[in-house]
């Protein structure tokens, strides 16, 4: 991966850590970016017969999909950062403001989880777009596998096996920064993400 491109993606997997880790904590252990995670509370919720908690997963299900859709539809055939891909960005931006006011001031959590959700789903078919080698910021499992099967069969093609290391790390420490802000200063939980997707935006337009 070029390192023009590195920023950029880190930036993106860290805001998707980040809330991930706050959706979790803060709205009734959801993911809103981790859809397979997601997956997993919804069916763990379901059986437990906690309807409550599985509603929050399958709102952020249904948002995270039309993030998704919508985005792609959106870019079209647009690759790099072609206007449309930097619009689509501008979106899931503009998506995290809204969602940090409302945390601010204590909005209901459903509709919290769906505008995460929907960001979360625009920013993976952002990063698609991109065609770095993650594939996704949001579907980390995939790019580890690939990157571990090029590793050890080098006819799949080239690893990148420290690009991914970096991804994993900015995931995590988006996770941590969300968590310890959730404890010192829950307003701002949120706003990690948000000034990593601008941060995202200005260096991937640069």
């Amino acid at each position: 991966m070029p390192a023009t491109n590195r920023l950029p993606v880190l930036s993106l997997a860290l805001a998707s850590g980040s809330m991930d880790a706050f959706t979790f904590l803060a709205l009734g252990q959801v993911f809103t970016s981790n859809m397979t995670g997601n997956l997993v509370l919804l069916g763990v919720s379901a059986g437990r017969g906690r309807l409550s908690e599985a509603l929050g997963s399958l709102v952020a299900l249904i948002a995270f999909t039309c993030g998704l859709v919508a985005a792609f539809r959106f870019t079209g055939e647009a690759t790099g950062w072609a206007a449309r891909i930097r619009l689509a960005l501008a979106a899931e931006l503009g998506l995290l403001i809204a969602l940090a006011i409302a945390w601010a001031l204590s909005g209901p959590h459903l509709p919290l989880i769906a505008t995460a959700a929907l960001a979360m789903g625009v920013q993976s078919a952002v990063t698609r777009r991109l065609r770095t080698f993650i594939g996704s910021t949001t579907f980390i499992t995939g790019a580890l596998t690939s990157s571990f099967s090029r590793l050890l069969t080098p006819e799949d093609g080239q690893p990148h096996v420290p690009e991914l290391m970096a991804v994993l790390l900015a995931l995590a420490l988006g996770a941590a920064a969300a968590t310890v802000s959730l404890h010192l200063l829950p307003a701002a939980a949120p706003v990690i993400a948000l000034l990593a997707v601008a941060l995202a935006l200005i260096t991937g337009t640069s």
